[in-house]
């Protein structure tokens, strides 16, 4: 009974979408879905479909690691002028046929994904869709109004299959303001259900299995809503029994990478300058209330190089006005400075820095 049924609903797709254009406009004239269909057919055909099977890249999976299913967020694009969304989950519509699709596709890694979204503020005029579409879908378009799209209409309570004529599942449950509606996906059969306040409404079979599939919602007028991709427990409990959520609540955030080679490591050692107070200054450096700090440049085997150092402020190893003082350090720091050191410095160090032999012990 069931492969008949799904036969007899494939039929029917296939006659729908070999009708005239101006059959199908004769029977859309007077209904909500006449205003965008030649947009959205015209839309098509400039971005193709992208109907490639697969799971999350690699740097999308990282990100769901981190971020558990809060990776799973609405961004408006310049195309979406009546759509604003807050913490990447609270969407108001402000009017106007329009989509949003979620920032990740579903995983495709489980045998079944589900996520939720609720009705703030709907008010009786307004009709809002929920369900999947895949890449690049209208934005001015209903989602299941167009191709490769499934959702489930609150004006009229029916679950439509990528055109306003295949109106898969009739005489549903009405979703009004504060109803919440569930969406589930099994990409291993392709079939897809919807739920309304934590109870099954209908299931409907598409040829999708494992295809790039994205959350959507519509709305033709002012609404609000709120998505729940498993950040929050869902009204639906056999999703929680069984973990249909699109990540874990809370993600991991991974550890930074593993330091594998020290080659041109340096390590920098800011001396204590705070701890001694100001150092007694002769010359034309005795105004000198607070010097810059002082840094020892250290190579991974805890010698003291000058040869390969980095340039910093303050460096000791600058004497930039020639007068013996480097920087304004007294002979007492540079002591410090040397005995802080664990090795002394290397010959080749003292013949680029000649007056250094002299503040140096020899070897």
């Amino acid at each position: 009974h069931r492969l008949e049924a799904d036969r007899e609903e494939a039929k029917a797709c296939a006659d729908i979408a070999l009708l005239p254009l101006d059959d199908v406009l004769a029977r859309l004239r007077g209904t909500r879905a006449a205003a965008n269909y030649m947009y959205a057919c015209q839309y098509r055909e400039e971005h193709p479909i992208d109907e490639s099977e697969g799971r999350l890249s690699d740097h999308d999976h990282e990100r769901v690691l981190e971020e558990g299913a809060r990776a799973w967020a609405f961004a408006p694009g310049p195309e979406h002028s009546g759509i604003a969304v807050r913490s990447g989950t609270e969407i108001e519509f402000s009017g106007g046929e329009q989509s949003l699709l979620a920032s990740l596709q579903f995983p495709n890694e489980r045998r079944v994904y589900y996520y939720e979204v609720r009705l703030d503020s709907v008010p009786a005029a307004t009709n809002v869709a929920v369900g999947v579409a895949m890449r690049d879908y209208p934005p001015r378009r209903m989602a299941g109004w167009a191709r490769n799209s499934v959702a489930y209409h609150t004006i009229d309570g029916t679950a439509y299959y990528s055109h306003p004529l295949d109106a898969r599942r009739t005489a549903l449950a009405r979703a009004r303001t504060s109803d919440t509606i569930g969406v589930g996906w099994r990409p291993n059969s392709g079939k897809m259900f919807f739920a309304l306040n934590g109870a099954f409404i209908c299931h409907i079979r598409t040829p999708w299995a494992r295809r790039r599939l994205f959350p959507v919602v519509s709305a033709d007028g002012p609404c609000s809503l709120s998505f729940n991709a498993g950040e929050r427990a869902f009204v639906l409990s056999h999703a929680n029994m069984r973990h249909w959520s699109l990540a874990s609540t809370e993600g991991v955030r991974m550890p930074p990478p593993m330091y594998q080679h020290v080659a041109g490591t340096f390590l920098l050692e800011e001396s204590p300058r705070h701890l001694h107070g100001p150092p007694a200054y002769g010359g034309s450096n005795a105004s000198l209330a607070s010097p810059s700090p002082s840094y020892s440049v250290l190579s991974v085997d805890g010698s003291l190089d000058v040869q390969h150092r980095h340039r910093l402020p303050g460096d000791i190893f600058d004497d930039d006005d020639g007068d013996g003082d480097w920087c304004g350090l007294s002979d007492a720091e540079l002591e410090l400075q040397d005995m802080t050191a664990t090795a002394p410095l290397r010959p080749a160090a003292m013949r680029s820095c000649p007056s250094l032999a002299t503040r140096v012990p020899p070897d």
